[in-house]
């Protein structure tokens, strides 16, 4: 029976296929490349997601984890080196996500709303997005959220409550 990280890094190759096929679809209309950091944020992941990322950053990125001097930006992401993710097959699955055309369901659950890096889709109206060509946010924060709980039951942790995020910084604290 595979673990709730295994399923966890199962979850995020789904996405890595599902944003390339979005890539592939939409990537004329898209200013996301190698050194734009506009979105590259301070964000904070479920406990299950955080340990994924920390373990693979000491068998992948040790050198990030050596680290003592963090010069960046104000609210901006602590791995990010010259512009560039510094643990990039590592990253977040809301950093796979951004920048792509993401529905959501909006706070009455009646309509989707559309959301998209303000850099993007300049040329196109909103007509161009349909169902078929957009990712669909809620459906896969569903799917993490209850990996999520599963990991916490897995693994006895009261530490952290089903909802509890933690900032994917502290990663580096020792």
């Amino acid at each position: 029976m595979a673990t709730s990280i295994q399923k966890y890094l199962d979850l995020r190759k789904e996405i890595d296929s599902t944003t390339q096929k979005l890539w592939e679809s939409h990537g004329s209309n898209m200013a996301c490349k190698k050194g734009c950091d506009l979105c590259c944020l301070n964000f904070d992941v479920f406990p299950i997601e955080f340990d994924a990322i920390k373990k693979q950053i000491k068998e992948e990125y040790p050198e990030v984890l050596n680290k003592t001097e963090r010069a960046v930006e104000k609210g901006a992401c602590i791995y990010l080196k010259d512009h560039q993710c510094s643990i990039y097959n590592a990253r977040p699955i809301i950093c796979r996500t951004h920048g792509f055309p993401l529905l959501n369901m909006n706070e009455e659950g009646d309509q989707w709303e559309l959301s998209h890096c303000e850099l993007n889709f300049n040329d196109v109206d909103e007509d161009y997005f349909d169902e078929e060509n957009t990712f669909k946010q809620d459906t896969f924060n569903s799917k993490l959220y209850m990996l999520n709980k599963a990991y916490l039951k897995e693994n006895n942790n009261t530490k952290y409550r089903e909802t509890d995020l933690i900032p994917l910084r502290q990663i580096l604290d020792k």
